[in-house]
């Protein structure tokens, strides 16, 4: 500390001197000749003034050429002034770079002293880390040997447990297995006999169906032709009113005897015809048999829907008749 106080008062001195030298000195004001002359008295010679003025000039010449040289010693004499400040600001530097690194080879010497004394308390701290756990291990290995015999010993047991259980299961599955097998045979047995007796009563209520349906067939047949000779028996009546009433409306003359005509009609359920064709026959006649048709207000139709359908369109052969 009391160093670099040193160093940095010195380096303040050689600062000042240094500026210090670059300063000029004042030179002295000069007066002008004609103020100098008019101080002089009025009684003197003007020639012996011009002299003393001369002999003044000179000697202030040789002031400011003192001055001059006493400014270049003052200079030089700073400028030595400065180059023994730094020679010694030099001097104390190395000093303190000498003790700066004899500190840091202290340090150095020390740091390694205490990193040494360090590795050495780690290696004699590893040691006994180390017996502690080879210590440690071997308890461990002990205590390890130890459970894994137990462990053993312990499988051992729960083995013969695990074989007589499963010895005793196995008999007890085998028994179940035959009871079942036994039960499931018997419930085979009554199934089989079940389904034998439903098929045989099947078949039997099939061929008693069969026969019954076969009756009824046979009974719906006669009662659909007992139907079908009532219905044609109808038609034929009510085919034999239409005609009847076609021929009371008909105008015939001689012409048409031994012609007839077929007829295409269509009837509504009141009886009406909407729609009369010829089919075929003579022309004639068959034009007179329409117009005889058309006449008809109602022709008489069964309410019967069975025997109406087969009235509603008929192909009627006409022929004219003659009293």
């Amino acid at each position: 500390m009391a160093l670099g106080c040193s160093v940095l008062l010195h380096l303040g001195v050689v600062v000042v001197l240094f500026a210090g030298s670059f300063i000029s000195p004042k030179k002295p004001e000069q007066k002008p000749l004609s103020m100098t002359m008019s101080a002089l008295p009025k009684d003197k010679p003007i020639i012996k003034a011009a002299m003393v003025n001369s002999a003044d000039v000179e000697r202030q010449i040789d002031k400011l050429k003192q001055q001059k040289i006493d400014a270049k010693r003052e200079q030089q004499r700073r400028a030595d002034k400065l180059r023994n400040e730094r020679r010694k600001i030099q001097e104390l530097e190395k000093l303190r770079k000498k003790r700066q690194q004899e500190k840091l080879a202290a340090d150095r010497a020390a740091k390694r002293a205490k990193e040494q004394a360090a590795k050495e308390a780690k290696l004699a701290q590893q040691k006994i880390e180390q017996a502690k756990a080879k210590q440690k291990d071997e308890a461990e290995k002990a205590l390890k040997a130890q459970q894994e015999r137990q462990k053993q010993e312990k499988a051992a047991a729960e083995a013969k447990a695990k074989r007589l259980a499963d010895e005793k299961a196995a008999a007890e599955a085998k028994a179940k297995r035959l009871a079942d097998e036994k039960a499931a045979k018997e419930k085979a047995d009554k199934i089989r006999k079940e389904k034998l007796r439903k098929a045989k009563e099947a078949k039997e209520r099939a061929a008693q169906e069969a026969l019954m349906a076969e009756q009824m067939a046979e009974e719906q047949a006669e009662v659909n032709r007992a139907r079908d000779r009532r219905v044609l028996s109808e038609v034929e009546k009510y085919t034999v009113l239409i005609s009847s009433a076609i021929q009371r409306h008909w105008n015939v003359d001689e012409s048409m005897r031994g012609k007839q005509c077929v007829l295409n009609i269509k009837l509504g359920r009141s009886g009406i015809a909407y729609s009369v064709k010829a089919v075929s026959g003579d022309k004639f006649v068959c034009k007179s048999a329409e117009d005889a048709v058309y006449k008809v207000n109602n022709f008489p139709v069964s309410k019967d829907p069975a025997v109406f359908a087969r009235l509603k369109e008929i192909n009627l052969t006409v022929q004219p008749e003659f009293d």
